[in-house]
C-alpha cells in the first residue's frame, strides 16, 4: 500500500520539508505494506497543523520544530531551548499542541458520527498531539507528567516509531475512514518527491446512471421491439409469430429486472455467497501452503446471526454491549457440540451491504497481521456472512482430547474491527 500524501497548504519552509522527509523515510521503513496517510499544511480554526499521520491506530498530530537542544517548559508559562549558542525563548509549545489537537478533533467529529461511528467520539478524543524536534534534542524528566497527559509527547526521529508503537487508540482506523477524514478536510493529494498534485481526494468519481451492461440490454430490447413492429406492419400474417416473440422478450426482461431488483435490495449474504467467499479464502490459504477449509453451514448461520445482531444494535465487538450475546454463548444453539471450538473475526463498512462485501472483508483481514493469523490458522472448516455492512467469519475446530499436545488447543473467540 505505501504512503499517500495530502495537503491543505504547500510546504513553505525548508526546515519543514527536511523534517517531513525524515519522517517519511522513518514511516516507509516501519510500514512497508500497511496503509499510511500523511497530511501536511492542514488549516484549522486557530492556525495550521504541520503534519498529521493516519495509521490503523488512528490520527497522530505532529508540530514540527526546527531547533536542537535541551527543552524546558511545563503546562503554564513560556518555554526555552538551551542551544550551543545560548538559551532561546519559546512560546508555550504545550498550549499550541493542545489548541491544534482540539481544533482537529472538533473538525473531525461530525465526520466520525456520519462516516465511521464505530470509532466513537470518546476514542477520537484520545488523538495525540506531539512536538517533533531535531535529532539530539532532549526534554529532562520532572516537568510535564506524561502519565497524566497521555496525548502529549516530545519526540525526535530517534524515538518517533518507538512511541507510536505504544499508542492506545482503542479502535482500528480503516482505509475508508482515512479517506473520509481527507474528504472532510478537503485536502489535495500530491507527490511528495516532485510536489505535483494528483487526483484530489475530495472529489469522488461519478458513477454512471446506467451501467454498460444495462445499457446494452436496453438497446437490445429496443432493437427487438423495432424489428417486431416492422414485421407486424410489413407482414400482417406474421402477427402471431411477432406476438410470441414479443412475449418472449417481455419474459426475458422481467426475469432480468427481477434479478437486478433482488441484488439491489439484498441485505445479507446467502449460503451461495458464503460458499464463494470460502472458495476465495481457500485460494489465499493454499497460496500460503495451508490446507483448504470445508464449508460449515452451521458456521454460516451463526455468522449471519452475529452480523444481523451487530447491524441491529450498531456495534462492532465480539459481545453485544447491551444484551451480552456472543459467539460462544450462541454456538450450542447452532448445532455445535461441546468438543468443538469456534473463533470469530469481524469487519464493517458504513455503506451497508454491497455485492462483493464478503471478499472485501477477507482482503481487509488478510492485510492485518492479527486477522491474517486467524484466517490462516489450522482449522478444518468455517463460514462467513454479512448483513447491512457488518461481517462475521466463524472458524470451527475440534477440541483435542485430554493428554494431547497442549500447543494444539483451539483459539478463543476474538474480534478485530478492520477495513
Amino acid at each position: 500500500m505505501g504512503i499517500r500524501f495530502f495537503r491543505g497548504q504547500k510546504i513553505k519552509y525548508e526546515h519543514e520539508f527536511s523534517q517531513l522527509r525524515e519522517i517519511v523515510e522513518i514511516l516507509r521503513k516501519e510500514y512497508p505494506t500497511e496503509p499510511v496517510y500523511l497530511l501536511t499544511g492542514v488549516l484549522v480554526a486557530n492556525g495550521q497543523i504541520d503534519c498529521v499521520i493516519l495509521t490503523k491506530n488512528g490520527p497522530l498530530i505532529l508540530d514540527l520544530k526546527a531547533f536542537r537542544g535541551e527543552i524546558t517548559g511545563v503546562e503554564n508559562g513560556k518555554w526555552e531551548v538551551k542551544t550551543k549558542d545560548g538559551p532561546l525563548p519559546l512560546p508555550n509549545l504545550f498550549l499550541q499542541a493542545k489548541i491544534h489537537r482540539q481544533d482537529f478533533i472538533d473538525r473531525i467529529i461530525p465526520t466520525c458520527r456520519s462516516q465511521f461511528p464505530h470509532v466513537g467520539e470518546t476514542n477520537l478524543r484520545k488523538t495525540g498531539s506531539w512536538l517533533y524536534l531535531c535529532k539530539g534534542s532532549t526534554y529532562p524528566e520532572g516537568q510535564i507528567d506524561f502519565r497524566k497527559v497521555k496525548w502529549f509527547r516530545i519526540v525526535t526521529g530517534d524515538d518517533l516509531i518507538q512511541k507510536m508503537r505504544f499508542m492506545e487508540s482503542g479502535y482500528t482506523l480503516r482505509i475508508q475512514d482515512m479517506d473520509a477524514i481527507v474528504r472532510a478536510l478537503r485536502l489535495e493529494e500530491y507527490s511528495f518527491e516532485d510536489d505535483a498534485p494528483l487526483v484530489p481526494a475530495a472529489k469522488t468519481r461519478k458513477k454512471p446512471l446506467v451501467s454498460r451492461t444495462t445499457l446494452i440490454i436496453l438497446l437490445i430490447i429496443l432493437a427487438l421491439f423495432c424489428i417486431g413492429l416492422f414485421v407486424i406492419l410489413a407482414f400482417p400474417g406474421a402477427k402471431v409469430a411477432a406476438a410470441n416473440a414479443l412475449q418472449g422478450v417481455i419474459t426475458l426482461t422481467g426475469g432480468w429486472m427481477h434479478t437486478v431488483a433482488k441484488d439491489s435490495f439484498k441485505k445479507n449474504s446467502s449460503v451461495q455467497d458464503s460458499q464463494q467467499a470460502l472458495i476465495y479464502l481457500n485460494r489465499l490459504r493454499m497460496g500460503e501452503g495451508e490446507t483448504p477449509l470445508s464449508f460449515d453451514e452451521r458456521a454460516y448461520t451463526l455468522a449471519l446471526v452475529r452480523a444481523r445482531d451487530m447491524a441491529e444494535y450498531k456495534y462492532l465487538n465480539y459481545t453485544n454491549p447491551e444484551t451480552g450475546s456472543s459467539t460462544l454463548a450462541l454456538k450450542r444453539w447452532h448445532g455445535f457440540s461441546e468438543n468443538e471450538s469456534v473463533f470469530e473475526t469481524l469487519y464493517s463498512q458504513w455503506t451497508g451491504y454491497t455485492p462483493g462485501i464478503e471478499r472485501q472483508a477477507i482482503d481487509s483481514w488478510i492485510t492485518d497481521s492479527g486477522n491474517r493469523q486467524r484466517l490462516l490458522f489450522d482449522h478444518p472448516s468455517g463460514g462467513m456472512a454479512c448483513a447491512d455492512g457488518y461481517c462475521s467469519y466463524i472458524g470451527v475446530r475440534h477440541i483435542p482430547a485430554q493428554g494431547m499436545n497442549p500447543t494444539s488447543s483451539p483459539m478463543n473467540a476474538t474480534v478485530n474491527a478492520s477495513a
